[in-house]
């Protein structure tokens, strides 16, 4: 008996490494996900940037590649950040990070945060430090970044996962 339970988990091992192996980086899901209104996951940068006022600055704060040759499959990180942006009537700055040009993660940087987080109590997200909220394939935090400051995430779990198993496998 533990012989058959030895070979099911080298079985089980193996086909999750194929699965990985032909896994597409680049394929863009039907069902997208809300990650703050009018954005949602898996959109293009083209067109993400169609629905942005046109009156808003937006500037380039990442582009990356890690592939380093043609046997491993994209990874490219491309964020963009928006200014002044309005959201549920706080201003702040706006920050869309795509991988492999499906829109991932947005993260909304208020002037006012304490006053942000309640406005964002009203639609049904609860936001406490130290812990993420899911609803569907929607995330959603509050958080600091490197140079600390606050601001409010939302991120495509799907495409996350997808993101943390290419760095697992190929970085």
């Amino acid at each position: 008996m533990p012989g058959v339970i030895a070979r099911c988990a080298v079985l089980g091992t193996l086909l999750w490494l194929t699965a990985c192996e032909s896994e597409d980086f680049l394929k863009v899901e039907s069902v997208r996900s809300p990650l703050m209104e009018d954005f949602e996951s898996y959109a293009s940068i083209l067109e993400v940037t169609a629905k942005l006022p046109k009156n808003l600055e937006v500037k380039v704060v990442a582009d990356t590649s890690l592939a380093k040759n043609g046997a491993q499959p994209p990874y490219k990180i491309h964020s963009i950040s928006v200014a002044p942006y309005e959201h549920l009537n706080h201003l702040g700055t706006l920050q869309l990070t795509f991988y492999n040009d499906r829109l991932m993660q947005s993260a909304f940087y208020p002037e006012k945060f304490k006053s942000y987080v309640s406005a964002v109590a009203p639609t049904g997200w609860v936001l406490q430090l130290g812990a993420e909220t899911v609803r569907g394939n929607t995330v959603i935090w509050q958080g600091k970044d490197d140079d600390q400051y606050r601001f409010v995430g939302w991120a495509d779990k799907r495409l996350r996962q997808q993101q943390q198993r290419w760095l697992v496998r190929y970085n």
